[in-house]
């Protein structure tokens, strides 16, 4: 017989994609969603879609993600999030992986983001294999700062070959934002590692990493979504360099006050 499978999200104010992510899961023997504070409906279709549904406070995502993993009912635990769905393929993937592990304590998988509808195959985005699938008898845990966190585990891990299908931006103010948001958490990170920022990273950083990505990781072949990608990651570099700027000049002020 198959070990169960818990797959759980976390999640706040996402009644409109969690749906599609909701449906995706529907093999699982436990779907958890875990909501931080949603103000949209997200947890009353989450409990219509058949979802077991606790609520906890924000506490970061590190401490929030942890708190969510804690409560799930089965070993093996799948770690989603509202953007992402499973595909058929990995479906079966790993309901296969789970019934003969020998021995590994965790999967890796390649995420397949999409933006606009488009599959980005390339560029900065591309490979990109995340730890989701584990047993928290082996240590399934977050770990990390205050932004990107992941997932780790005491033990073997083995790759999957199927992709979980990422959809992280609704349009381009939701990209705007979450970026703007990651930049400042991550600067943040920076400042306490004593990272201080300064003119390279601001003015020369930026352009370097679009090239990066529209070229030497061949983002071009993306076509327009290639360029979004690209603009979006400098975007990125630049609001953390000024960010961390920011805080370091702020502290200043505090010290001189």
């Amino acid at each position: 017989m198959r070990p169960a499978v818990s797959v759980v999200f976390m999640v706040k104010d996402e009644i409109d994609r969690l749906g599609p992510s909701l449906a995706s899961v529907r093999w699982a023997d436990e779907v958890l969603v875990v909501d931080t504070g949603s103000q949209d409906g997200t947890a009353q279709l989450a409990r219509e879609a058949g979802a077991r549904v606790e609520v906890i406070p924000w506490e970061g995502y590190v401490a929030s993600r942890n708190r969510a993993l804690a409560l799930a009912t089965h070993d093996w635990v799948l770690v989603l999030d509202a953007d992402e769905r499973v595909s058929p393929g990995l479906a079966e993937e790993v309901r296969q992986a789970v019934g003969t592990p020998d021995g590994v304590a965790a999967f890796r998988m390649p995420r397949l983001s999409h933006v606009g509808g488009q599959p980005v195959r390339h560029g900065v985005w591309a490979p990109d294999r995340k730890l989701r699938l584990g047993l928290r008898s082996r240590g399934l845990s977050a770990a990390g700062g205050r932004v990107h966190e992941w997932i780790e585990v005491d033990g073997e891990v083995r790759d999957l070959v199927q992709p979980i299908l990422h959809f992280p931006y609704r349009d381009v103010s939701d990209a705007v934002r979450k970026n703007t948001l990651y930049a400042k958490l991550s600067a943040l990170d920076r400042f306490d590692r004593g990272g201080r920022g300064g003119v390279f990273p601001i003015l020369f950083r930026p352009p370097l990493e679009f090239l990066r990505s529209w070229i030497l990781k061949r983002g071009f072949l993306d076509g327009r979504a290639g360029v979004g990608v690209a603009l979006l990651h400098a975007w990125y570099y630049l609001l953390r360099a000024a960010f961390l700027v920011e805080e370091a000049e702020r502290q200043k002020q505090r010290r001189g006050a």
